[in-house]
């Protein structure tokens, strides 16, 4: 908790990920729990490292390490479950699995997945699944794919109304992120996710939280491999030099996930 307000990351991951040359951490549930008793964070929405995945037998085993940290701590983490929707009926029979199994949302990543268009047929099967489920649709977002734009992930919520979709790093790219809002804005069904974007506290926080409403809008790390304590950091300048009001910061440091992702 930070200045009494509850805190969810809404973006982080378990796994093995690269951290120098030939080098490999292994990050587990009791590292993630440690580090948010450090920055304040009361619990974190969690899935698997999306790069190791690629063929259908890794995703199983790979969703069950989620599943079993969620187990262990029931407080702290809730689990998102990853599929790649080009592998077809297996990803929806994993997606329905997990989801079963008391995930509370389905993670997508078009370009470390084989560069499928978010935006395409592709989609539908896992957006039924979740469309029945009730749970949100999580995916990568980047100015500089040609699968994931903003515009892309857009047209997905068009598509898909009924469905919630969080689009991750607003686009990512320092130019254009501020134009994000202005491209998702017709779309109530899409909630912009703040980890992994550029330095820059007023087009990351202010201006997507006045131009949507906080609601909109939730703070993520994206750790371990990028730091919640540089992303806290950024949220607190958007308080203190662009007076980024204490309604707006309660929403995005945790009320908005909490709904999303149905955080008692």
């Amino acid at each position: 908790m930070i200045d009494e307000m509850r805190v969810i990351d809404a973006h982080t991951h378990l796994g093995d990920f690269k951290v120098v040359k030939n080098g490999v951490r292994s990050w587990m549930a009791e590292d993630l729990v440690a580090r948010m008793d450090r920055t304040g964070v009361d619990v974190s929405v969690v899935c698997h490292l999306i790069s190791p995945l690629s063929d259908t037998a890794e995703f199983r085993p790979a969703n069950d390490l989620i599943l079993e940290a969620v187990r262990r701590y029931p407080d702290r983490l809730v689990g998102v479950c990853v599929v790649n929707p080009k592998l077809g009926a297996s990803a929806v029979a994993e997606a329905q699995r997990g989801l079963a199994a008391g995930m509370r949302g389905i993670k997508v990543h078009p370009i470390l997945h084989g560069n499928f268009h978010i935006d395409s047929a592709v989609m539908d099967p896992i957006m039924a699944v979740a469309g029945e489920a009730g749970v949100p649709v999580v995916t990568h977002s980047d100015f500089g794919s040609r699968c994931c734009t903003p515009y892309q992930v857009a047209r997905l919520a068009a598509r898909f109304p009924a469905v919630r979709i969080v689009m991750l790093h607003l686009g990512m790219d320092t130019d254009l992120v501020a134009h994000t809002p202005e491209i998702v804005k017709e779309y109530p069904n899409l909630i912009l996710d703040t980890s992994c974007t550029p330095d820059l506290p007023y087009p990351v926080f202010v201006n997507p939280a006045r131009r949507l409403g906080a609601a909109r809008v939730m703070f993520g790390s994206d750790g371990p491999v990028c730091s919640v304590e540089a992303n806290l950091a950024k949220l607190e300048v958007a308080r203190t030099l662009y007076d980024l009001t204490a309604d707006e910061r309660q929403r995005i440091l945790g009320g908005t996930a909490a709904e999303v992702f149905r955080i008692g």
